[in-house]
């Protein structure tokens, strides 16, 4: 099959109006833009530029997940929802789509989660065109001191290397993209290695970081800064060390880490912290009673000293997506589909949680120091569950007359039976808990409170520390031993982490290395949970195959009063139930060895010669 598309004729037409094939071979980098205006003073390009920024995911907001229907509940998904974090309460075709592990479902159609119409896939490759189109020709506007061209050249290369290591996350090594392809065949260039790709990338960051400032004014807040690029370079050089990495582009197996990249990660996970002590004003890690507070914007800035990289922009209609992500419709203030809480955690995450032992230490919970009991099961467990997660029963917010509310989502309660009835959410089975990581009492009349949102961040200052606990480890195959150049091991990393918490520092016994790593990979699910982390790390340490080999991986909890009475007892909190953990039907995730990377969009993959489509595919 000829490799060259009709450019000259349908180029304007693959971008605008069949986006749902992502590919890097719809070429048109102005975006409808006529060049006086891309270039016609330095407030225009960098108007062209910010269209990177509108692009930036946003996972606290709903919309098309392409295989749905607009504005309605086929695009209410969650990243989240199709590793092992979160079960869904609908029958969303880009969620189903996704765990059916079949994700050349509809050739035509991409198979991610996705909002606004589009996906991260088909931003990131807009984005990489404005990229290119910035670097190349910035030189044609009048008038740019040196300042506002490092200013603008600085943002552009970080913003390349962000949206290049999205696209590396999903499909592995990627054609260099170095280059604003015009459509006469010089878009059919190889793929090259994860390694090589990576590298490329890596120069963008180091280019970036010369250029970008320490912190903007508030105005400008949200924008690249040099934490943003230094923790961007941490975040990928431990990918390129990862299991999954290793692979060439036709090969598939489960391999170990590379050693010496994982020695990289750590040093850049040091030169990383060591910025953030010398900026320990702007950035830190927040304290324990702050905790419940990281996600929020909080006025003057709306920001946090815990965010390195982050999307400062709120979903368009906040306290409607909120709700529906998040709340039972006995909280929500919508009707119908806004009315019903679309995503639910479950017991595979709950059970992450370690227990406090009568030695005052945390334990896993299969660990007999732990002394849990499946019939008392949310006692003396690491704080961050009660931080993040609503039990049945509990106690949380106040209705109308100001009475308290409860979560009734045991057998017979009102919002199980509800979740049974209720139409959009197709009577799926419910794990009987709900998520309060991003959400807070009250949070059912957004409406009415401004001072807080909630917003997506990419990269945290905790988030380093365990990214140097895991790089840290792998070089050394030690919890103890100090990669050189670096200033804390593995272990006192990770402790940071946990004392941060609440929790102490690991048990003695869990420091050896056959215990390690099966420790910092739970601190690490803990503590960035449901924040967009998961997905990714499941896969790149090549774990996804085994946690879902059974029919139904994914459980729940039936919690049964053990009052007869229950339903008129005005305070739930102080019912008393059994619990047993059920597998949650449907809830599939038919993931094999081929789905650790995404295929490319077929009709990419059938009309160039040079593109390697992924192994399975």
């Amino acid at each position: 099959m000829k490799k060259i598309y009709l450019y000259s004729l349908i180029g304007l037409l693959l971008l605008f109006l069949f986006p749902s094939c992502e590919s890097y071979l719809d070429i048109d980098p102005n975006m409808g833009i006529s060049e006086e205006d891309v270039y016609k003073d330095y407030a225009s390009i960098r108007g062209f530029m910010d269209k990177m920024y509108d692009n930036l995911e946003n996972i606290h907001e709903y919309g098309d997940d392409q295989n749905g229907t607009a504005g309605h509940e086929n695009g209410r998904s969650h990243i989240s929802a199709i590793s092992d974090e979160l079960s869904s309460m609908l029958n969303s075709p880009a969620v189903m789509t996704m765990n059916s592990g079949n994700w050349l479902i509809k050739a035509d159609k991409t198979f991610e989660i996705g909002v606004q119409r589009r996906t991260v896939i088909a931003y990131s490759f807009q984005s990489i065109r404005i990229a290119n189109r910035i670097i190349r020709d910035i030189d044609k506007v009048p008038g740019l001191t040196d300042i506002q061209r490092n200013e603008i050249l600085g943002q552009t290369y970080f913003l390349r290397a962000w949206y290049y290591f999205n696209l590396m996350k999903r499909y592995g090594g990627m054609p260099i993209l170095d280059k604003v392809y015009v459509g006469d065949g010089d878009e059919d260039v190889p793929r090259v290695t994860y390694h090589e790709s990576h590298d490329w990338m890596y120069g963008d960051l180091e280019t970036a970081l010369g250029m970008l400032p320490d912190k903007w004014d508030d105005k400008n807040v949200g924008r690249a800064t040099k934490a943003a690029a230094l923790a961007l370079m941490t975040q990928t050089r431990l990918f390129d060390a990862s299991p999954l990495m290793q692979n060439s582009l036709t090969t598939l197996s489960v391999l170990d880490y590379d050693k010496n990249r994982a020695k990289l990660a750590a040093q850049s996970a040091t030169a990383t912290l060591k910025y953030i002590a010398e900026h320990s004003a702007d950035y830190h890690l927040m304290g324990t009673a702050d905790y419940k507070n990281i996600f929020y914007w909080l006025p003057p800035n709306y920001t946090q000293p815990e965010f390195l990289w982050y999307n400062r922009d709120q979903a368009s209609n906040f306290s409607r997506y909120i709700r529906s992500f998040w709340l039972p419709s006995e909280y929500a203030v919508g009707t119908g589909n806004d009315a019903a809480a679309f995503n639910a955690p479950n017991q595979n995450m709950v059970k992450l949680y370690e227990k406090k032992g009568t030695d005052g230490k945390y334990y896993p919970i299969d660990d007999s120091k732990a002394g849990y009991d499946a019939q008392n099961p949310f006692v003396d467990r690491d704080p961050r569950f009660r931080n993040n997660i609503l039990v049945p029963g509990e106690k949380w917010g106040t209705g109308t007359n100001n009475k308290p509310m409860y979560i009734t989502s045991y057998l017979g309660g009102q919002i199980a039976n509800t979740l049974l009835t209720n139409q959009y959410t197709n009577k799926r089975q419910h794990s009987g808990y709900f998520c309060k990581k991003f959400i807070w009492e009250g949070a059912d009349n957004l409406k009415s409170d401004y001072t807080k949102r909630v917003i997506t961040v990419y990269i945290r200052v905790a988030e380093i520390y365990l990214d140097l606990a895991e790089a840290s480890f792998e070089a050394t195959g030690s919890a103890t031993a100090v990669v050189d150049g670096c200033e804390l091991s593995a272990l006192q990393a990770l402790n940071i982490v946990r004392n941060r918490a609440g929790i102490g520092d690991l048990p003695d016994e869990y420091t050896t290395p056959d215990k390690f790593r099966e420790a910092y990979r739970r601190e690490r699910a803990v503590e960035l949970m449901f924040e967009n982390h998961r997905w990714w790390d499941i896969r790149r340490w090549m774990i996804m195959h085994k946690l879902f080999e059974t029919a139904y991986p994914i459980t729940g909890i039936v919690a049964r009063p053990i009052e007869t009475n229950h339903a008129s007892i005005e305070d739930k909190s102080t019912l008393h139930f059994t619990y047993e953990e059920v597998p949650l039907i449907p809830e599939v995730r038919k993931y094999g060895m081929r789905n650790y990377w995404y295929p490319f969009c077929l009709d990419d993959a059938y009309s160039l010669d040079n593109l390697v489509q992924n192994p399975g595919w």
